[in-house]
């Protein structure tokens, strides 16, 4: 395990992190104060629409990511050049399918029983509804091109583009919504800014790899066929977070009204701010992971697994007590009154964090040596009951009731995780003897650096 190149990884990480946070909590304020609560309640749940294309790709850009990072831990570049060409040619492919299907989808719904919201008309609607299905399809583009930084062992440089990538789009968005216009205008900034972006990525990779050849003529079926297996395993992971993600605001929204959406979404969002802060260490500490075992580096392998653990669960627990005794104060400060969520409210979302904490990074660490199914399926599952589970319970305990369901997933999700990491981790005879060994030679290379 390159402890440098790890450390590097999660500064990078901790940039992303924070971009996201800050464009999180200057977005739900902004667009309150400028649009209205209702208005952003609409812009909520039209934007949870397109979440569901992120399943686009089929699961092939992470798939083809980790088969990706394990082949070039061997040195095998020219493998690893046919998979990404092989994998790029599906997810292109699929996208253009997903995006001509959706849009047709949203013009062929007659007018009588398309979905109207107070603060927009109809044909707003769907101009909007389909700008952000394209940003969806755009955006998912680059996912292809991540996996190639990561398995040249760049990941800080894909994660730091990645952050400014949302930086620079949603500024441009804010400043347009600061400046009068409507979620129409908001979409279509959106939809330009990814595309510049993504041409700016494209670049970086060229530069920065040029070993691995972006193109088509390396392309080849029976190795997309042979990425089909984990590519669809992986599929179900997007899927489940859509339906817990997206799909309890829309089961919210169903079940009460729009203008119930922002306050379990504010809360969500706030929570969420402590789940992304425990993936600082795994997202960099992935690609190292499926090297690790690609080598059958044991020892690396442990290692790993316990300090992406330890870490995340650090973070998590500080930040659920913080949102256990300060939350709706918080909130409120943060949307400047306009949303005030109940104790209770807070309090199952700070529960999600703890649980959350736990059970992602490991299914992370799973997923990074594509052996994801054994998880990814029955998320899916249960991800989807969670939107009648929300609608339900909406209806009895408002938005409490979707907190409350998403917790029960959680809940479930942690046994699933530890009973199959438990199976497919390495774990030494002796695991104190083996982490002291291992600090030991830390602090020998630590003093090499200087």
């Amino acid at each position: 395990m390159n402890l440098k190149r790890v450390s590097i990884g999660v500064a990078a990480n901790v940039y992303d992190k924070l971009v996201i946070a800050g464009v999180q909590l200057l977005i739900v304020p902004v667009l309150a104060v400028h649009w209205g609560v209702e208005a952003y309640g609409a812009w909520v749940i039209l934007a949870a629409v397109p979440s569901f294309l992120s399943v686009s790709d089929l699961g092939f850009a992470t798939a083809a990511g980790n088969q990706m990072t394990m082949l070039a831990a061997r040195g095998r570049h020219a493998d690893t050049v046919r998979v990404f060409q092989s994998a790029w040619v599906v997810i292109l492919a699929s996208s253009l399918l997903a995006v001509l299907g959706a849009l047709l989808i949203v013009w062929g719904i007659p007018s009588a029983v398309w979905p109207s919201f107070s603060s927009m008309t109809p044909s707003a609607t769907r101009v909007t509804l389909s700008l952000l299905i394209v940003y969806a399809i755009v955006s998912l583009q680059g996912s292809i091109f991540m996996a190639g930084f990561r398995c040249a062992g760049l990941f800080a440089l894909g994660a730091f583009w990645s952050a400014n990538t949302i930086l620079f789009e949603n500024v441009c968005m804010v400043a347009v919504v600061v400046l009068g216009y409507g979620p129409e205008y908001a979409a279509v900034t959106l939809v330009v800014a990814r595309f510049l972006a993504l041409l700016v990525q494209n670049l970086l990779l060229r530069i920065n790899v040029p070993w691995l050849k972006i193109g088509f003529e390396k392309a080849d079926r029976v190795e997309a066929l042979g990425l089909l297996k984990p590519a669809l395993a992986v599929l179900a992971v997007p899927l489940g977070q859509a339906a817990f993600l997206q799909g309890t605001t829309l089961a919210l929204g169903a079940a009460l009204s729009s203008a119930a959406v922002p306050v379990f979404t504010a809360t969500r969002t706030f929570s969420r701010i402590g789940i992304q802060l425990t993936q600082l260490l795994t997202h960099a500490i992935m690609p190292e992971f499926s090297a690790a075992v690609a080598r059958k580096d044991r020892r690396s392998e442990f290692l790993i697994v316990l300090l992406t653990v330890s870490v995340a669960l650090a973070v998590a627990l500080p930040f659920a007590i913080l949102l256990v005794l300060f939350g709706p104060q918080l909130i409120a400060l943060w949307t400047r009154q306009l949303i005030i969520p109940s104790r209770e409210l807070v309090a199952l979302m700070a529960l999600t964090v703890v649980l959350g904490g736990f059970w992602n990074p490991l299914s992370n660490l799973i997923l990074a040596i594509n052996r994801h199914a054994g998880f990814a399926f029955p998320f899916l599952l249960l991800s989807a009951l969670t939107m009648p589970v929300t609608f339900v319970c909406s209806r009895i305990m408002g938005p409490t009731g979707a907190a409350l369901s998403v917790a029960f997933l959680d809940v479930i999700m942690c046994l699933v995780i530890a009973k199959q990491a438990r199976r497919l981790f390495y774990r030494p005879d002796n695991p104190l003897q083996a982490v002291g060994a291992y600090l030991a030679g830390g602090l020998t290379r630590l003093k090499s650096w200087h």
